[in-house]
């Protein structure tokens, strides 16, 4: 049996108590079809008698259970009574492991093995993450495009069951004393792509200095404050994401409009890539999002009468709203405030595109109230003050900024600091039932405010949108998308991650030079919205589009679809 077949069995086998009950109950069902064929057919060498089906099965059932034989007995020959022995033995040792088991659930725990501490083989150039949470969760997702194998380290066997359990086939789970070296020998870590630490900065720390030298991949650690970016660094990381950080500054991209194109790029297409091997800028291509503002050209729009790709060569990815969305919407979709748009075009059009119908035509005080100041708020804070937005920070703590001390859910606390003048609000505590009640208040209180909230676990999301929200980032998902990114950033360059569980790739094109797109995209079921080269960039190309060496497309797909195109480009 080959490797990747034994590890996916071993896999579903330690996935969950679960499985390991139907395995049991399956050779249980097993063992009685056998000796009731193999009963069926020598009973009458045997025994020189005929026997039915229904009487061996009878035979068979009466010796496991232990009730007593019938008709059948004396056996005149020696091997029938030896037969019969094995039965009672085999059926006993089943018998008492499987009762216990449905029975007495606190003797399951005994009776089943602890979680693996080791792999059923050796991995090769396979990612392994430290710690079990919604951001690995989440990073599982994003490595679904590749084929990289997975494991999952972590320190309990409580964890173990549980990542085991959620995880099933996706990744292999072992678990340890982070401090001794056999864990890392048996996760094969110097073997690994990728080494990703989820742990809390302490234990991060410690356990790259434990593992440096046997790594020859790279070391992601994930923190929560950026300020202890540095030490990670020195402790031996070659790279350090804040998924705080980064959610901050992708609310605040959200929330604000501005002609400086780097301010309102969601994710750059070619921001991993040595300068020498970009194209032109004046041809270059990017994705960026663009909230709808009141007192723009655009407002009330729909976006045949808008005709950006017409008139400007961007060509709508996505439609948000509301926490809805459509992706390649139809010219029929009206744009309002509410409204938040995906487009691909040229970079060097991306000004002009915005100054003329994005922009409000009469300037307004834009002022943006950021409720709790933590990792999140601080970096949304940064992010608005440097266009200009005037930022007002609602704290319990003293910050130092232009400040209104108080709790953020409060009714009086958010009048204080003028809500109902305020253009944005970003709502950033670290408690998602606190985000929605603050979302319902600031609503009622300002109907036509922008919010733009953070939440923790994925069941808030849509509570989130229901309270008001305009906006909601999921902080795990942020975080596995960005650190997926790096980890995949010399297989293909992930660009954004979007709501329907599709994902935009860019992928240098390698070996099939004169192929058209059409033929990719039959090939591997994507839709390609761009092709970018050294001397020409195509936006929304035709299927009869002919891909030159050197051509990197641009395409969107499910994970299966992507890891195919992957392969075959």
């Amino acid at each position: 049996m080959s490797d990747s077949r034994r590890g996916m069995l071993w896999k579903l086998f330690h996935a969950s108590r679960r499985a390991k009950i139907a395995f049991f109950f399956f050779l249980f069902a097993v063992q009685i079809i056998a000796f009731t064929s193999i009963f069926h057919y020598a009973y009458p060498v045997l025994e020189g008698k005929p026997i039915g089906w229904p009487s061996a099965l009878l035979f068979v059932l009466e010796t496991v259970t232990t009730v007593g034989y019938g008709d059948l007995l004396p056996f005149s020959n020696e091997l029938t009574i030896l037969f019969a022995i094995i039965i009672m033995i085999t059926g006993i040792l089943l018998i008492f492991m499987i009762i216990p088991l449905l029975l007495v659930p606190y003797l399951s725990a005994i009776f089943l093995s602890a979680p693996p501490k080791k792999l059923p083989h050796e991995l090769h150039g396979h990612v392994v993450m430290v710690g079990y949470g919604e951001l690995t969760k989440a990073l599982l997702e994003s490595l679904r495009i590749s084929d990289l194998q997975v494991l999952v380290v972590v320190s309990t066997p409580d964890d173990a069951y549980t990542a085991g359990r959620e995880s099933g086939a996706k990744a292999y789970v072992i678990w340890g004393d982070y401090s001794e070296p056999e864990l890392w020998s048996n996760a094969w870590v110097k073997n690994a792509h990728s080494v990703i630490l989820c742990e809390d900065e302490k234990t991060n720390a410690a356990i790259i200095l434990g593992i440096r030298e046997m790594v020859s991949g790279t070391i992601i650690a994930v923190i929560d404050k950026l300020v202890l970016e540095r030490y990670l660094k020195y402790a031996g990381a070659d790279y350090v994401v804040s998924a705080k950080h980064v959610t901050g500054q992708i609310i605040a991209r959200h929330a604000a409009l501005t002609t400086h194109v780097d301010t309102i790029i969601e994710e750059t297409i070619n921001e991993q890539i040595p300068e020498g091997q970009l194209p032109d800028k004046s041809i270059r291509l990017r994705i960026i999002n663009l909230p709808i503002i009141s007192g723009s050209q655009a407002e009330g729009k729909t976006l045949r009468e808008l005709a950006l790709f017409e008139r400007y060569g961007f060509y709508t990815l996505l439609i948000s709203r509301g926490g809805n969305f459509r992706l390649y919407p139809t010219g029929e979709e009206t744009v309002d405030s509410t409204t938040m748009l995906f487009l691909i075009g040229h970079m060097n059009r991306i000004e002009e595109m915005v100054r003329k119908e994005f922009m409000p035509q009469v300037w307004e005080r834009e002022i943006a109230l950021i409720g709790g100041f933590g990792d999140v708020g601080l970096s949304a804070y940064h992010e608005l003050s440097s266009l200009g937005i005037e930022c007002i920070a609602i704290d319990r703590k003293k910050h130092g900024v232009n400040q209104v001390v108080g709790n953020a859910e409060d009714e009086a606390t958010l009048r204080e600091a003028h809500i109902e003048d305020a253009k944005f609000f970003i709502v950033a505590l670290n408690d998602d039932d606190l985000n929605i009640f603050t979302t319902l208040i600031a609503r009622d209180l300002n109907p036509h405010i922008r919010i733009l909230a953070r939440a923790n676990e994925p069941e808030s999301v849509h509570k989130l949108y229901r309270a008001g929200a305009d906006y909601v980032a999921l902080l795990p998902t942020i975080g596995g998308q960005i650190i997926g990114g790096v980890v995949l950033s010399d297989i293909v360059h992930v660009i954004l991650n979007l709501p329907n569980g599709q994902i935009v790739v860019r992928k240098q094109v390698r070996g099939i030079a004169g192929k058209t797109t059409g033929w990719v995209e039959g090939k591997a079921g994507v839709r390609i919205v761009g092709i970018e080269g050294k001397s020409r960039s195509v936006v929304k190309p035709g299927p009869a589009e002919i891909l030159r060496e050197g051509d990197a497309i641009i395409a969107v797909g499910l994970p299966a679809d992507l890891k195919t195109l992957i392969r075959i480009i």
